[in-house]
């Protein structure tokens, strides 16, 4: 039985027995081309966004990038290929203009929902619910992100 499975057991199992450790993030004012690369690299479907100190300041998601598409500038609507940027499976190397598809600042969520390594699982779980977010990042005492938890983490800990 893992830690988690016992602490389950025990009724207190924490964040930190369950979220990924070192997430990757992507730094404020990169260009969504380089987010959609990340997102496409790490086979994620959202990253935390970080300062220069690397302090979280956002989350940015695919669902993000989608919806820049879909309402976006026009300039970033009409261009068929940001589709391909986009896509998880793509081969294709798309040249697309950076600065008319825009940076990880005009997307992003600020504020996002997040946790501290020690706090009860169940809290958190039920914080995720009530704010409608699928990941959750854990942050030091510095609001750098040192884990994220997601739903589907979540999922593979309660019993079937």
């Amino acid at each position: 039985m893992n830690t988690v499975s016992k602490r389950m057991k025990l009724g207190h199992p924490t964040v930190e027995d369950l979220m990924t450790r070192d997430p990757i993030v992507v730094e404020r004012g990169s260009t969504l081309r380089e987010v959609a690369e990340l997102l496409d690299e790490h086979e994620v479907s959202g990253l935390p966004v970080v300062d220069d100190q690397l302090r979280l300041v956002g989350v940015v998601s695919r669902t993000d990038l989608l919806r820049r598409l879909l309402e976006g500038p026009a300039e970033a609507r009409h261009d068929e290929e940001w589709l391909d940027l986009l896509m998880a499976d793509s081969t294709t190397k798309v040249d697309i203009d950076a600065a008319r598809l825009g940076v990880v600042d005009d997307v992003m969520t600020g504020e996002p929902i997040t946790a501290f390594a020690d706090e009860k699982l169940a809290a958190v779980a039920r914080r995720m619910a009530e704010e409608k977010v699928h990941r959750i990042v854990v942050i030091d005492a510095q609001r750098r992100p040192i884990g994220i938890v997601t739903t589907l983490d979540l999922l593979a800990v309660f019993p079937h």
